[in-house]
């Protein structure tokens, strides 16, 4: 009975680490996860302005948000894209939110 239960705790924390925000990121966590890394690079120079957009996730069932580059330049008033970040937060890989960052000017 203690290897059954111990084998099924094994497998429910395999498939939480292979869920939602864990299994795409570059530094996976399955407690807490929270980085900030490169996604596209242009030629612009870096700019000023800064637009943002967050999407999330609900027990990899339910996603939410708007995460795309034009909406976040859109609303900074970008027209020259420099390049974009995005900061990912996963909590027992539950909850994902991943924020977008645009720069340029």
């Amino acid at each position: 009975m203690k290897k059954n239960f111990i084998v099924l705790l094994a497998s429910v924390a395999l498939s939480l680490g292979l869920s939602s925000c864990g299994a795409i990121s570059d530094a996976p966590g399955i407690f807490f996860m929270g980085h900030t890394n490169p996604v596209a690079v242009t030629s612009n120079a870096v700019g000023s302005k800064v637009g943002t957009v967050t999407t999330m996730n609900l027990f990899n069932l339910v996603t939410w948000g708007d995460g795309s580059i034009n909406k976040a330049a859109k609303m900074a008033g970008i027209t020259k894209v420099s390049h974009v970040d995005v900061k990912t937060t996963s909590v027992l890989t539950i909850f994902c939110m991943k924020t977008y960052f645009v720069y340029g000017e």
